[in-house]
């Protein structure tokens, strides 16, 4: 009898479950930071955008300061007055788009089909106009 039952091998029913318990725990700590990746991916392009159109505004300004006329105010930065230097280029790349109008006062930019409204705050000659949510 010791003979037929000693040399079989396999999990007994108290390992499987311990098994099972281990994969839930992991499975319910795991799907939702799986889940949300892709909502911090979209939050971390939205401030890669706004982080690059506060560098253009910064670049355009310094580039208006240093002008013989100088700073000739907010309208000639933002572009809607023709300026002494070019204005900005709010043109950030193919995933985003600027939904309804960019208006010197802020906008809404849409990344990959998810519109966040921005708002801008006005340059003046003490410092360049700035972008946020």
């Amino acid at each position: 009898m010791m003979r037929c039952c000693g040399s079989e091998k396999g999990f007994t029913l108290l390992e499987i479950i311990a098994v099972l318990v281990i994969l839930s725990i992991l499975t319910a700590i795991a799907v939702p930071k799986y889940v949300s990746l892709d909502q911090s991916a979209r939050e971390r392009a939205i401030d890669a955008a706004i982080s690059e159109l506060n560098g253009r505004e910064t670049l355009t300004w310094s580039n208006h300061k240093i002008t013989s006329s100088g700073y000739l105010g907010d309208d000639r930065i933002f572009g809607s007055v023709a300026g002494p230097s070019p204005p900005v280029d709010y043109h950030l790349g193919a995933d985003y788009t600027w939904g309804g109008s960019l208006a010197i006062g802020g906008g809404i930019v849409t990344f990959e089909k998810f519109p966040v409204n921005l708002t801008r705050t006005a340059s003046t000659t003490g410092q360049p106009g700035s972008w946020s949510r």
